[in-house]
């Protein structure tokens, strides 16, 4: 699973494991700390296996150079679970992670574990020169710990013991992640700014429409009926912590939607079929949704399309805007929603 701060009990067992592994195979290791760890678990950048409440295994994530480059590191399985494929299940989870956070950076490794390198070769790492990787003066300072320092400081950070592998990023993800993760590192990744709380709705009833047509007369109708009343429930849950925590580009497209600003009432995060659409019309039948650069990659945008489908056999009408059209743009985002809520011309004009 991906870690979150509830893990970091299990920190100082992940460490003393890391460092025994490295003591049997004689190869050194970047020393991490307790709050460096515990750090990756509360940012949605590390990868927990667990029996139980017994640890199995463990990765995390680094960025390097601007985070055009990332690192999964650190991988490492108990002694009580090797051999049963874990290090591959982490692997898959941390990649994927990596791929959904930052779809255009470089994944590379550095390593000397022949499991290692054949793992990355089976997600499409290809070997390179240590001059194809981040020249971030922070990652090299991670070897400072390893036994073969002195081999790196000889050839002047050409070569060492470890193999250079790097990731193509046009390659496919390997594993799925959980909406429920998505959603957490959609809040980490475009947190609300300082100072600009909102309110949250206090209605438990969704305006609804008596037919397809716009503005045809509308009535009330409980929120579930307009959703899936077997996932309605956990939907729910997640919408309102939506609410709690917009990011930047919802903050700012919600103060120009609130209140009929428009002429039409919006709501935000309202829960419909099997979905929560992030701001919605419903007396134009119009879903206005917000991409972030995870929305780039294929997988992704097959799962959209899949959404748009859905929504739209519902009777509705979905315009997409990015993080960066509402951040960079956003009068050209209101006159665009403006021309989908324009009045219909009466009947013969």
């Amino acid at each position: 699973m991906v870690a979150d701060p509830s893990h970091e009990k299990y920190v100082d067992t992940i460490l003393k494991t890391i460092e025994d592994a490295a003591k049997v195979r004689g190869t050194g290791i970047a020393k991490r700390t307790h709050e460096y760890l515990a750090t990756k678990m509360r940012e949605a950048k590390a990868v927990i296996a667990l029996q139980g409440d017994k640890f199995a295994g463990f990765s995390y994530i680094e960025t390097w150079g601007n985070k055009s480059y990332v690192t999964t590191s650190g991988l490492i399985v108990h002694p009580d679970f090797r051999g049963m494929g874990i290090s591959k299940k982490i692997k898959n989870v941390t990649f994927t992670l990596a791929r959904i956070r930052w779809p255009h950076a470089k994944i590379f490794s550095l390593t000397s574990g022949a499991a290692v390198m054949t793992m990355n070769s089976q997600l499409g790492y290809k070997p390179v020169t240590f001059g194809d990787l981040t020249d971030d003066e922070a990652f090299w300072r991670g070897c400072e710990g390893c036994i073969n320092v002195d081999v790196l400081h000889r050839t002047n950070r050409k070569y060492c013991i470890c193999t250079a592998m790097l990731f193509d990023p046009e390659d496919h993800l390997p594993a799925k992640l959980p909406q429920e993760v998505i959603e957490r590192i959609r809040k980490i990744e475009a947190p609300l700014p300082p100072g600009g709380g909102m309110t949250q709705e206090h209605s438990n009833e969704a305006i609804s429409t008596s037919s397809k047509g716009k503005g045809d007369g509308t009535f009330r109708k409980p929120l579930y009926e307009t959703a899936n009343v077997m996932t309605y429930g956990k939907l729910k849950d997640f919408a309102n912590e939506n609410r709690k925590n917009p990011t930047q580009a919802e903050s700012i497209l919600w103060d120009y939607l609130k209140g009929k600003q428009l002429g039409v009432s919006f709501r935000r995060q309202h829960v419909i079929g099997e979905y929560i659409a992030d701001f919605i019309c419903l007396s134009h039948h119009l879903i206005i949704e917000i991409d972030g650069n995870y929305h780039q990659l294929p997988e992704q945008q097959s799962s959209d399309a899949e959404r748009t489908k859905r929504l739209e056999e519902l009777g509705m009408k979905i315009i997409r805007f990015t993080n960066d059209d509402i951040i960079g743009n956003i009068e050209m985002v209101i006159n665009k929603i403006k021309e989908e809520i324009a009045p219909l011309p009466p009947a013969g004009e």
